[in-house]
């Protein structure tokens, strides 16, 4: 059952390291799930933004 007073499964959280070269910079991430769907690599998505990736998924809805 979900809802404001069920507890859920408890999982740990660990904190998140940033990527070399990103300090002072807003980064994101996108599952490979994600990635396949849009066709993309890690390589290619790595040279992407996330206004790029946006208009990706944008442009494959409904696919």
């Amino acid at each position: 059952m979900t809802g404001p007073d069920s507890q859920g499964p408890q999982r740990a959280l660990h904190v998140l390291r940033p990527l070399p070269g990103t300090k002072g910079k807003a980064t994101f991430s996108a599952s490979g799930a994600v990635l396949a769907r849009l066709g993309l690599t890690p390589a290619n998505a790595a040279g992407l933004d996330l206004a790029d990736v946006l208009h990706l998924i944008r442009a494959t809805e409904g696919d």
